[in-house]
């Protein structure tokens, strides 16, 4: 039986694996029960799942943003976790929020003197044409309701305020879960979250919402092993793995002008 994709809004569903279904139109995989809560990591991990592992990323992604905001400005970071692209964005210049929904993580976060907001976006009521950049790193894919999220933010936006994302590429993850190969040699390298996005689900999903000027890119992946994937092999094969799987994605996008995302991960930037 077909069920209506809750992005695309298509009847073009179905049951992919028990408890996982399929957009046969967007791509968009998503958990039929979804999954809340505090996320829980092993002792010591926090440091470089937040911090150590995305500080890179987080750079690139101010940098960016420089160009579109020149004067830099209003900036809200989604997910802001313990705050740490918060401090880099205020290190840069910009008057930076956050909202967090973790209550440890928020709560950290607000004992460092940031504005962090403890609701979802769309529930929090913010001035409209406010923003002038909004950040949002592995979000969409742990949201109740991503379509009512991008909505809210492009309400938000000022005009000409940009999107800046980074998510999993579900494309990746899917193809790769539940691989025996993986699960004899102690490797974990997919993951699969309450909406996994191919780069053509979050395009319709940012288009329905009155974005324009989509871009999607590969994204550099984290550094070294901060979720432990590695298993037998170890963190130093993991880290070397996913620069050279970056590399040959980077060959595919160029090849394929822009057509193939074929990273663990993807960059999407759009406008108001």
């Amino acid at each position: 039986m077909e069920k209506e994709c809750p992005v695309c809004g298509k009847s073009a569903a179905r049951a992919y694996r028990p408890g996982i279904s399929r957009c046969g139109g967007c791509g968009l995989a998503w958990l039929d029960e979804k999954r809340f809560g505090e996320p829980e990591y092993a002792a010591g991990a926090l440091e470089d799942i937040y911090v150590s592992a995305k500080r890179e990323l987080f750079a690139r992604a101010l940098k960016t943003l420089e160009k579109p905001a020149p004067g830099k400005g209003e900036l809200l970071d989604l997910g802001s976790a313990y705050g740490d692209l918060l401090a880099a964005a205020e290190k840069e210049g910009w008057q930076a929020e956050g909202v967090e929904i973790s209550p440890g993580p928020a709560s950290a976060a607000l004992k460092k003197g940031f504005m962090v907001y403890t609701r979802p976006v769309e529930e929090l009521g913010l001035p409209e044409n406010f923003y002038d950049v909004a950040t949002a790193f592995e979000v969409f894919s742990q949201m109740s309701d991503p379509p009512k999220a991008a909505a809210e933010l492009y309400r938000i936006l000022k005009p000409g305020g940009v999107i800046y994302i980074r998510e999993f590429n579900g494309a990746f993850h899917m193809a790769l879960e539940g691989r025996r190969i993986f699960e004899v040699l102690g490797l974990r390298p997919s993951v699969v979250h309450n909406f996994n996005f191919t780069a053509e689900s979050l395009r319709r999903m940012l288009r329905s919402a009155g974005f324009n000027d989509i871009r999607t890119n590969n994204s550099r992946p984290t550094s070294g092993d901060p979720y432990g994937t590695g298993g037998r092999l170890g963190g130093s094969f993991t880290g070397l793995f996913k620069f050279l799987y970056y590399l040959f994605s980077e060959a595919v996008y160029y090849a394929s002008f822009g057509k193939f995302l074929t990273g663990s991960s993807f960059i999407v930037t759009a406008r108001k």
